[in-house]
């Protein structure tokens, strides 16, 4: 077996779980990691939180194939992975915006590893798998179970951070527009205690910032995006080799503003749920809304998790 599977005994965790929606959640590690470019000395990877149904897609996830000219974003949940994959799909389609706005981000950028926490009719692997070449793919995993083929294949790869205050909020936003059944309070401790998809949020972070030999792979950040998206716009330009002018840059800037975004239905998807009132996909955007939504006590509890989790100082910027 590749992957170890671990029950969360957490007590906080156990004495919510029902009333939050969470009674299929459990933590997964990878047992074959060898493979992976790390720095880290002696690194062994963490359990990562994801739902029993991981278990019907491990062999597929293994498997999955990955392709010279493929494209991926990476990135924890709610980091600016949307804005991030319209903004890639149009610099390297040309500046296409016709296209983009003629079909869903969903089917242009599909994720590939949400049948791991969610039910789908088909599985997202097959779905990535049977996209048209040149694929373009999002992605949660953190670096020891991506499939052994990026490894091999090292495809242009974008990875996008933001602040774990941020990530909170508008995670918690976003789960209660799907399945979450609890308050932004008892969402915040499970955030801090690594019960939300995908989690532990530092590690994620700081696992792919510590590869080494992979510049295949181009860091951002949403806060970078926020306070001068021209200059992002110009690096991923150069990384993907593609030169526009100033008035289709101009054009792309507007698409990607985030009035734009909010009002555009190919990216600003809906609740999967009906019943569920939660905001739109794209909600706000705001680089420091978490100042506006979380209590005092909220914020002490992230900023200790933060130094708790990244005693180096170096890593720690990347949280800032």
């Amino acid at each position: 077996m590749s992957f170890e599977y671990i029950e969360i005994t957490d007590p906080l965790f156990v004495e919510n779980k029902e009333q939050t929606g969470e009674d299929d959640y459990i933590m997964v590690r990878a047992k074959q990691y060898s493979h992976v470019p790390i720095k880290i000395p002696n690194w062994t990877p963490q359990a990562h939180c994801y739902t029993t149904l991981f278990k019907q897609y491990e062999q597929e996830l293994l498997e999955a194939e990955v392709y010279p000219d493929d494209v991926w974003v990476f990135s924890y949940p709610k980091s600016g992975t949307t804005w991030t994959q319209e903004m890639v799909w149009l610099i390297c389609n040309d500046l296409n915006f016709e296209a983009a706005r003629a079909e869903s981000l969903q089917i242009r950028f599909p994720f590939m590893d949400v049948s791991l926490i969610h039910p789908t009719d088909t599985s997202s692997f097959e779905r990535a798998k049977n996209t048209a070449r040149p694929r373009f793919i999002k992605s949660h995993l953190p670096v020891s179970m991506l499939p052994k083929r990026y490894w091999e294949v090292k495809p242009k790869t974008i990875y996008i951070r933001r602040n774990p205050k941020s990530v909170a909020v508008s995670y918690f936003y976003h789960s209660q527009g799907i399945h979450y059944r609890g308050s932004m309070d008892t969402f915040v401790r499970s955030f801090a205690r690594e019960h939300q998809f995908y989690s532990p949020y530092h590690a994620h972070v700081i696992e792919y910032h510590e590869l080494q030999d992979c510049d295949n792979i181009l860091y951002l950040s949403f806060e970078e995006m926020k306070r001068y998206l021209p200059a992002v716009v110009r690096k991923v330009c150069e990384f993907f080799g593609k030169t526009y002018s100033k008035p289709e840059l101009e054009l792309l800037y507007q698409h990607l503003s985030f009035k734009s975004m909010r009002d555009n239905p190919t990216v600003n998807y809906k609740s999967r749920d009906p019943t569920k009132k939660g905001e739109q996909f794209i909600r706000k955007g705001e680089a420091e809304g978490w100042k506006k939504e979380l209590t005092p006590e909220q914020i002490q509890l992230l900023d200790e998790w933060t130094k708790e989790k990244v005693p180096n100082p170096e890593q720690r910027k990347l949280f800032e």
